[in-house]
């Protein structure tokens, strides 16, 4: 994800992102989010969703609840969170839902297309893999 898309969410979530400074010895959040800007509006809607929760919570109960790993695997979204409620897990499991119909690369109406690699993309960028030309 690009870079002024990962600040603006650690920005927007700082409870939710509060190891996203850390050591690569500490968490996976050292990395960032490990997918592309096609599902930047599911990641962003999550993770205030996710935050919300976060801020209604007694405040030292806060620091336990954070995101752990923020990646695409097997063509879909993957979160991973240190802890989480029921009412959080249904929350990811809804936004992992919507990133196997969404084009990872251009955020459009996609389809998990599983050609020797796995990635959830549109048509137009099953053709073009337009992020090979960078």
């Amino acid at each position: 994800m690009r870079k002024e898309l990962d600040e603006q969410l650690c920005r927007e979530c700082p409870n939710l992102y509060a190891d996203r400074g850390k050591s690569m010895m500490e968490t996976c959040m050292y990395w960032g989010f490990d997918c592309m800007d096609g599902w930047k509006d599911i990641v962003r809607d999550l993770s205030l969703k996710l935050e919300a929760l976060i801020v209604a919570m007694p405040e030292e109960e806060r620091k336990s609840f954070k995101a752990a790993q923020v990646k695409e695997k097997f063509g879909t979204m993957r979160f991973y969170m240190t802890t989480e409620t029921d009412e959080m897990e249904k929350l990811i499991n809804e936004a992992e839902a919507a990133s196997a119909v969404t084009c990872e690369y251009c955020g459009a109406a996609g389809t998990l297309r599983t050609q020797g690699w796995c990635f959830t993309l549109c048509d137009k960028c099953d053709v073009e893999r337009p992020w090979r030309k960078r």
